[in-house]
């Protein structure tokens, strides 16, 4: 049983899977990048509000459209390997079948919830998309995109696991298959 488990592992992903790890691998260096950019801007904040006496009034603006990039790409980048939270409780507690039938419940729920994040992203970043922010006078409908953007990636990425025969992970005690 062993070996199965490592011929498995041993054998090279089909296309689906390694685009899905392709769009993740992109993913995880956007999202390297904007964490390092929010570090960087929020410490030339502190550091203009108490070194220099005034704060740029750019830079709280830009850290809260980079923070809901991050949360809504990280959506998508963390689907497959289990990474969102989640109780495994119930699914390691049923049979197989059982299994199957919940984690494709799941999906479904995922693909409904990521529909509904698309729809309404879209709608927010086109009502907004005259308005401009205060500081940096960027159309809203860039930081609204988010939503619409994080909700394709994650139903991309869940279609493409499942495409290749993959289930995404309920937590991290349980393996990718």
């Amino acid at each position: 049983m062993q070996a199965v488990g490592e011929a498995a592992k041993a054998r090279p992903p089909n296309a689906a899977i390694a685009w899905a790890m392709r769009i993740e691998r992109t993913l995880d260096v956007i999202l390297g990048l904007m964490l390092l950019a929010v570090a960087l801007i929020l410490f030339y904040q502190v550091f203009g509000r108490y070194v220099i006496g005034r704060a740029p009034a750019w830079t709280e603006e830009i850290s809260r459209m980079l923070v809901a990039w991050i949360a809504m790409l990280g959506t998508g980048a963390c689907l497959r390997n289990g990474g969102h939270v989640s109780v495994g409780a119930l699914i390691n507690a049923v049979s197989p079948r059982v299994r199957v039938v919940l984690l494709a419940l799941r999906d479904a729920a995922v693909m409904a919830t990521a529909g509904v994040l698309g729809w309404a992203g879209v709608r927010f970043a086109m009502l907004n998309a005259d308005q401009e922010s205060a500081a940096m006078e960027i159309p809203m409908g860039i930081p609204y995109s988010a939503m619409a953007v994080g909700a394709v990636l994650l139903a991309l990425v869940l279609a493409l696991a499942r495409l290749g025969g993959q289930t995404p992970a309920v937590d991290s005690i349980l393996p990718v298959e």
